[in-house]
């Protein structure tokens, strides 16, 4: 990445009396494409909430593939209902992923050590989490600092993750499947974008380059310990997703082995069984409305904002 800038916006979006609530612009190129769809913007930024009084930690949220900041903070009252409790809020924009991720680790290391340096706040307080891709990107940083220390600014204390996609594996043969169906031509547009990606990546498919599938997914069904999921054992874990059943079958034409939540609840599962007292996922049914009011269980309003800062807030002060 190119030389790094710092310099403060005041932004009124969201007035709080109570708090502040700033635009930080990190860099005016984005030259890895962390951050899509804003136009003919080049800057990489983030948001934060302050709180007036002493800093209890920090939550990090990341929104999901191809989603704005703003529209994150549109969808959820987490932002809000965290910085009341003493808890720093960074939103980064950082909503697409490169090819190995270090572009995305870099932009999270370089925004942590700013908010470190200059709140005093412990490496020890920080919570990451966000929806799909974000989620995903949450939870590969924090295995990637799990096992290379060395590498990364700070271990996150814990993560959440709203339906994130997690064996690469299995999410290939599900764009197989979507290819296939061809039912609903959005999906199968995306399905062979994601295919062609993959293929791009690895050389082919799982069938061929097995270890390769599993050295880049956050879990792996058919992995020993779960693959990359070893790494979790003594980091809590929260995840969200929700069983629409009638959204899949006539929305989509989909079934169950199409559904992130196969491998959300089969990777907590192992965590379990691997000792992690603190893996936990909680599944709802019907509750995905995204931003246009439409159905989708691959959204934010999944997610109780006050059953996740309850439990961030007993992660940061355990």
């Amino acid at each position: 990445m190119k030389k790094i800038l710092f310099f403060t916006l005041l932004f009124k979006l969201l007035p709080c009396k109570a708090q502040e609530f700033e635009k930080i612009v990190v860099s005016k190129t984005d030259s890895s494409e962390l951050y899509i769809n804003d136009g003919d913007s080049t800057e990489l930024f983030y948001y934060k909430f302050v709180p007036k009084n002493k800093i209890e930690g920090i939550l990090v949220i990341l929104p999901s593939g191809g989603e704005l900041v703003e529209n994150t903070l549109k969808q959820i009252t987490l932002p809000q209902i965290a910085v009341k409790k003493g808890i720093m809020v960074i939103i980064p924009s950082i909503n697409w992923s490169t090819d190995n991720q270090d572009a995305e680790f870099k932009l999270l290391d370089t925004i942590f050590k700013e908010i470190v340096g200059k709140y005093k706040v412990s490496k020890n307080k920080f919570i990451i989490g966000g929806l799909s891709n974000g989620g995903t990107i949450s939870l590969a940083y924090a295995e990637k600092s799990i096992q290379n220390p060395t590498n990364y600014f700070l271990i996150p204390k814990g993560v959440f993750a709203l339906d994130p996609p997690l064996d690469q594996t299995r999410f290939y043969k599900y764009c197989e499947r979507e290819i296939e169906r061809n039912m609903y031509q959005p999906a199968a547009d995306e399905a062979i974008w994601m295919k062609n990606n993959y293929d791009s990546i690895y050389g082919g498919s799982p069938e061929r380059f097995s270890a390769k599938y599993i050295g880049q997914s956050i879990y792996s069904y058919g992995a020993k310990e779960g693959g990359n999921a070893k790494y979790l054992t003594k980091t809590p874990i929260l995840m969200f997703t929700d069983l629409d059943t009638d959204w899949l079958i006539n929305e989509r034409h989909r079934d169950l082995y199409d559904w992130n939540g196969i491998d959300i609840i089969a990777m907590i599962n192992q965590l379990k069984i691997m000792g992690n007292k603190n893996a936990k996922v909680i599944v709802s049914h019907g509750k995905g409305i995204r931003l246009d009011g439409s159905k989708n269980p691959h959204s934010w309003s999944i997610m109780d904002s006050e059953v996740c800062l309850n439990w961030i807030t007993e992660i940061i002060n355990n």
